[in-house]
């Protein structure tokens, strides 16, 4: 009797343990426009259009891998972003200006 009770244990612990699934973990959804207003905004104005010493970033000339290339690298008086923010921060924020060229 003691061998049933061990081996209906054994069973319902295995079980409960398989069926126990850990969630998986979200997806961290990542703001461009949040990124942009916390760090870009105060340069280049809420919109991407703020003064003449800065560029006009809903009508730039350049695509999504020149951008990334400015972002992370910096460019003229624009900082590097590199190691500030992660390439998917910046991914976003440069999927941010894009979207700005097609308005």
């Amino acid at each position: 009797m003691k061998k049933i009770i061990f081996a209906f244990a054994v069973i319902v612990f295995s079980i409960a343990s398989c069926s126990k699934k850990s969630s998986p973990t979200a997806a961290k959804v990542i703001d461009g426009a949040k990124i942009f207003a916390s760090d870009c905004a105060r340069c280049h104005g809420a919109q991407g259009v703020k003064d003449s010493r800065t560029p006009n970033l809903q009508t730039i000339a350049l695509n999504k891998s020149q951008l990334l290339n400015s972002i992370t690298f910096g460019k003229g008086h624009m900082p590097a972003w590199q190691g500030k923010l992660s390439p998917a921060e910046i991914s976003a924020v440069a999927d941010l200006i894009v979207g700005w060229h097609t308005k």
